[in-house]
């Protein structure tokens, strides 16, 4: 049998497209994905790695299919007709790969021996079209959008505040008229209704610092709302580039994806993953893998029958319908098997001498910084506390007055110090300055986002609790230390009955533990050596020592790792057992000491967030496989997977990266 010559003719071009094929087998936003996901797994800072990645990747594999199809080297090195723009091939190359190339394969046209038409069959060219070449241009590029938006990234904005003080729903932003302190206020439910229709108007707030409580009126009108932090969502199937503990996600709510053809998106942490069980306790997440819960085990269930007598029953049941796990029975809260290892990991300080117990999961330093809240800025001490003769939260006390000056007596902001022992100077924290309850409390979980006043349409008011009154004990101390010749600072926290310092002198920086297992910790060189102006930061968050100087972490390893151990005291009030604390913590949460010549100002201290307990006392979830277990960061406020139950892989949508509206909030989410 003959070759006819268009059979001549296809098999003479056949290398040329089997190469072309090879050059686009993966099309460019996949390489683009690839190599993102590969950049995003260095080393060192991880926003950083995934802006490079993103950029980079984007920039070299765009780049590299216009370099191909310049001249459409490309097109004639596959045999296909030319188009009106190498540019716009290109980009079609980059988003369709193969698939384009086969639609253009259908309509490619003969050409002789020389890559030219047929002389037979050739037209007089035709002149252009600019009209017809724009719209093909704003059709490609709208075409490239849409694309971008479903495989690489998109635009969401932020409704709630269930994510502050990470990420803002819509707030108000308010100046503290007495210290000055700038910060946000949920003003949501006067932007859209609540769940009963109502309206309300923020008339009040409480400020997180300074604690007073203000109404807006003619000399304070009302501030404007603010709309919701706008963020980037990388999405290049997320699911498959395994999400990270901490990584801030968007995903359709379980429940209802969609209502009314407008999809349900929902914004939180991804704290636990499937096979996981875990557990909020005192305001920690703690986690396990060991635990087992087989579909057809036979127990005792919490149900009684006519007699009074425990029912019989499967005790972890599965749905019918596998696209039901998520929902929260499946999450087997405070199952028995859970509660009893649990117990016998709290009762051994979560040690790993508890086989398969649970262990404490420790946030990295990133989310560690972004999850702090102000406790109290000593820079923004409210003159009119100081007229009234209000103690000052800071102070050097008795023992140790002399051997401190201050900048102003009634509201010290910095403190002198030359004396060549250890002094002192201490931090008490006075919440009721203003109604003249001056007795010390311990930190809670107070934030003023949740806190104000709301007036409904009829003029009645109600108060928003900003807090749940849980002590807080892992804190963040900050300060700006001057130190002259063989000076030497500490920073001190104090949690239930230890005290942990950090000791800055002669280069090195140690940790030690005062009370219960004293002792020790680690020690490390640094750069407070001799006479000099540093940025200091200590910080004791999940059951973790940490430690800053001139914004550079210190590297300890798990050095500064110390087991999540019980108080010997603890708080009548608390009913629900998650809150505990000692006299330490009333007495001194937090202090700073010092010896020779030291200066200590600009002194800032926070607190770490509090996760609480979920509906009727539930603190132990399991995760089923294929899912996640996503929790607010604004956990008082937040209705999370402790509420409605896990999110399944397969509703999630990316990963949360950037913040570029409001201007003034632009910045990577940590």
């Amino acid at each position: 049998m003959s070759n006819t010559p268009s059979s001549l003719e296809s098999l003479r071009r056949l290398p040329g497209f089997v190469g072309g094929l090879a050059l686009i087998l993966l099309s460019g936003w996949a390489l683009h994905f690839l190599g993102y996901s590969f950049v995003r797994r260095l080393g060192g800072n991880q926003e950083l790695n995934e802006l490079i990645g993103f950029t980079l990747t984007f920039t070299i594999s765009f780049g590299l299919f216009i370099v191909m199809e310049r001249h459409f080297w490309l097109s004639r090195l596959m045999g296909l007709k030319h188009g009106r723009s190498h540019v716009i091939e290109a980009g079609l190359f980059w988003l369709f790969g193969i698939v384009w190339a086969f639609v253009r394969a259908a309509g490619a046209e003969p050409e002789d021996e020389n890559g030219s038409k047929p002389a037979s069959e050739k037209q007089p060219p035709q002149p252009r079209d600019p009209a017809r070449e724009s719209v093909e241009t704003i059709v490609f590029v709208v075409v490239l959008v849409l694309l971008l938006k479903l495989f690489v990234t998109e635009a969401f904005v932020i409704p709630t505040g269930s994510m502050a003080e990470t990420l803002y729903g819509y707030q108000k932003i308010v100046t503290c008229p007495k210290c000055a302190l700038e910060f946000p206020v949920n003003s949501h439910d006067e932007v859209e209704p609540g769940q009963d229709g109502e309206m309300r108007a923020l008339v009040g707030f409480c400020c997180p610092n300074c604690r007073y409580n203000g109404r807006f009126g003619p000399d304070d009108p009302r501030p404007p709302n603010r709309t919701g932090d706008r963020v980037l969502v990388l999405k290049p199937l997320y699911h498959l580039t395994n999400p990270n503990r901490g990584d801030v996600v968007v995903f359709k709510f379980p429940d209802t994806p969609q209502v009314k053809h407008t999809a349900q998106n929902y914004i939180k942490r991804a704290m636990g993953f499937g096979g996981e069980t875990v557990g909020i306790h005192r305001g920690e997440l703690f986690t396990t893998t060991a635990l087992d819960y087989p579909a057809d085990k036979i127990g005792e269930l919490d149900e009684t029958d006519d007699l009074g007598n425990r029912r019989q029953g499967l005790l972890f049941p599965r749905p019918d319908d596998p696209l039901e796990l998520w929902r929260p029975q499946y999450m087997y809260p405070n199952n028995k098997a859970a509660i009893d290892l649990f117990e016998k990991s709290r009762a051994a300080g979560f040690l790993e001498t508890v086989p398969g117990g649970f262990q404490i999961i420790r946030k990295p330093d990133e989310q560690m910084l972004a999850d702090r809240r102000i406790v109290w800025d000593n820079d923004k001490q409210p003159e009119e506390l100081a007229r009234r003769g209000v103690p000052s939260r800071w102070y050097a006390p008795k023992e140790f007055a002399d051997k401190w000056t201050s900048d102003d007596p009634a509201k010290p902001r910095t403190f002198a110090h030359t004396a060549s022992d250890l002094q002192w100077i201490r931090y008490r924290h006075l919440i009721g300055a203003w109604e003249g309850k001056l007795e010390p409390r311990p930190i809670d979980n107070f934030l003023g986002y949740n806190a104000g006043v709301e007036r409904d349409s009829g003029g009645r008011e109600a108060s928003r609790s900003g807090a749940e009154n849980f002590w807080v004990g892992d804190l963040v101390l900050e300060c700006e230390a001057t130190l002259g010749d063989d000076a030497e600072v500490v920073m001190e926290l104090s949690k239930g009955t230890s005290r942990f310092q950090a000791t800055f002198a002669g280069g090195q920086v140690t940790l030690t533990r005062t009370g219960p297992n004293a002792g020790t910790i680690a020690s490390r060189p640094c750069k407070v050596r001799g006479s000099g102006k540093y940025q200091l930061r200590f910080a004791n968050v999940d059951c973790r020592l940490r430690v800053w100087i001139d914004g550079r972490a210190i590297d300890f390893g798990n050095d500064a790792d110390y087991p999540a151990t019980e108080a010997s005291q603890t708080d009548p009030n608390d009913r629900q057992g998650e809150g505990w604390y000692a006299q330490n913590d009333i007495d001194a949460p937090a202090s700073i000491g010092a010896k020779g010549a030291v200066t200590v100002q600009h002194i800032q201290l926070h607190r770490d967030i509090y996760y609480t307990h979920g509906q009727s006392g539930q603190y132990l979830y399991y995760v089923q496989p294929g899912h996640y277990m996503c929790l607010g960061d604004n956990s008082a406020q937040s209705s999370d997977s402790r509420t409605w139950g896990a999110v399944p892989e397969r509703l999630l949508l990316g990963k949360a990266v950037f913040v570029f509206f409001p201007l003034d909030r632009i910045g990577f989410i940590k």
